[in-house]
């Protein structure tokens, strides 16, 4: 853990305008906190870009982001993708300083934050200007996921999926703006659950055939639970699983939106993603909600391993989700652990 002084560091704010907690209030807020020109607002991806460019060739060191997990990805793809642009041109040139992805502040504003309750941003503009005047900002490393060229920190695929493609056509359903935002989060999640995931769920359990292989055994650690004591041990052969799942997942933090501990173990062993695969039925899930929600379910109906590189493939198409977003449909996907660590503000280290 490391700490930087936000005096000393340029800080730019970037918000997803869209998010349904980035209202007028927070806007007016916002401006009596950060300077005008350190303050980007996009409605659009061609204005999350411009504002990207702006803030990666003005060298900010730190960037507050405000949206949800989907927002944050995107995010941190175009400064990725630009970062990497950047550098060709100056290899090229032969001279100039290269560019360096910022840090990033995760801001509680979106639907999705299970990044925020990791890094413990537990409000917006209120945490901001605490931040702002705080004497250090300590900082902690996160790995992140690579799969086709994007860079995440969690994704599944089969039911978690399958809920939020449902929430999604739920959304598209209601009639006005003002509908979808009264519905918007928690309350869209339940009125499509309840009434469409859940009931098909049960009359027609999907779950899908699935192999699942680490590129090296090596590079695999099978997640046992002894009398209490969870232990990481040395996969014995790069097959980890061949059979029936509900979801199959992975993530380098431990957290879904809503302080969902989905992943207890991803921060078990440094360089390395929690794995986890759901065998049981989702009908357990819903059964024992309050096991899979604070992360202590133990059964046989999860399996958990720490992995660098996996490849996942299903015997019949499967719905992906990326960062709590829909993504599409899929036969097989591989992840592997992104060689570059992402620095993030630790919130519940502020001094002063």
């Amino acid at each position: 853990m490391t700490s930087l002084s936000p005096a000393a560091t340029p800080i730019a704010v970037l918000l997803n305008a869209n998010a349904r907690l980035v209202t007028e209030k927070v806007r007016r807020n916002l401006a009596k906190i950060v300077p005008s020109a350190n303050l980007f607002l996009s409605q659009t991806p061609e204005e999350a870009h411009a504002c990207v460019k702006e803030i990666i060739d003005n060298r900010y060191q730190v960037v507050f982001s405000g949206g949800g997990d989907g927002s944050f990805i995107h995010l941190l793809n175009l400064a990725r993708d630009y970062v990497r642009m950047r550098n060709l041109e100056v290899e090229a040139a032969g001279k100039g300083d290269k560019f360096e992805l910022p840090q990033f502040g995760i801001l509680k504003l979106g639907t999705g934050n299970g990044i925020s309750t990791f890094v413990g941003s537990r409000g917006g503009t209120k945490l901001l200007e605490r931040a702002s005047h705080s004497k250090a900002l300590s900082t902690l490393e996160m790995n992140l996921i690579e799969s086709n060229d994007r860079v995440f920190h969690f994704a599944g695929s089969g039911f978690d999926a399958r809920v939020i493609s449902d929430y999604r056509l739920f959304m598209n359903s209601l009639p006005s703006p003002a509908a979808r935002k009264n519905f918007s989060g928690l309350m869209g999640y339940f009125c499509s659950g309840l009434g469409k995931t859940v009931p098909e769920s049960l009359l027609k359990p999907d779950r899908g055939e699935v192999r699942i292989e680490a590129e090296l055994a090596d590079q695999a650690f099978l997640v046992k639970h002894a009398r209490g004591i969870d232990e990481a041990v040395a996969a014995e052969k790069t097959l980890l699983y061949e059979g029936p799942s509900t979801i199959v997942g992975v993530a380098t933090e431990p957290y879904y939106g809503y302080n969902i501990r989905a992943f207890p173990f991803a921060r078990m062993k440094e360089g390395y993603m929690n794995l986890r695969i759901l065998r049981a039925k989702p009908m357990t899930l819903v059964t024992q909600m309050q096991q899979f929600w604070n992360g202590s379910y133990r059964g046989t109906g999860v399996i958990d391993y720490l992995v660098k590189k996996v490849k996942i493939t299903y015997e019949k198409s499967t719905p992906l989700q990326i960062g709590g977003d829909f993504e599409s449909f899929t036969n097989a996907i591989s992840y592997s652990i992104f060689p570059q660590a992402l620095r993030l503000v630790d919130f519940r280290h502020m001094i002063g």
